[in-house]
């Protein structure tokens, strides 16, 4: 294959597959991000947010919503995006994945109920979990969150995602 074909048929196969969410709570006007403890099923265990694939015909702010409930039980009392996609290059496929990372900001009084998933899991305020989470894709999504949505609570707004619930019938 030559480099003009490569670049035309878009190789190696480049999806958008999976989500990460950040969810996030308010405690005594700081930011606390909860970290899950990640067991060690296709690999060595790490500190985490919530991450999972998109489904069939699934949109990822749904897929996010879901994936949040699965894994900690939580509702998402909002939802945002965080300005940022993130490739990885899986060897084993031959294919980059794309994960489109959201912020949920959760219950303040609430504790996650983990899946299999995971084993442990922490409230972390930002210093902390940048010290903790192994990956700069997972470091970077939450520098975005805290600059984007929570030093600039004004732009919050830019990013929130309406539930089904939240918006205005359409009206002929």
């Amino acid at each position: 294959m030559t480099e003009n074909e490569t670049r035309v048929s878009g190789w190696p196969p480049h999806r958008v597959t999976g989500v990460d969410v950040w969810p996030y709570r308010m405690r005594r006007g700081a930011a606390e991000f909860l970290l899950l403890h990640r067991v060690g099923i296709d690999g060595p265990p790490f500190w985490q947010g919530v991450s999972g694939w998109i489904e069939a015909d699934e949109l990822p702010h749904l897929a996010a919503l879901r994936e949040l409930r699965e894994e900690t039980g939580f509702e998402a009392e909002a939802l945002y995006s965080v300005d940022a996609i993130f490739d990885l290059y899986k060897w084993q496929r031959g294919s980059v994945d794309t994960t489109v990372p959201f912020a949920a900001q959760v219950a303040s009084g609430a504790d996650p109920v983990l899946s299999e998933e995971h084993d442990d899991w922490r409230w972390a305020s930002l210093s902390a979990a940048l010290e903790l989470l192994p990956y700069e894709p997972q470091r970077e999504a939450i520098r975005r969150i805290s600059a984007d949505l929570l030093d600039r609570p004004g732009s919050a707004q830019l990013y929130r995602i309406e539930s089904p619930s939240e918006r205005p019938e359409k009206t002929r």
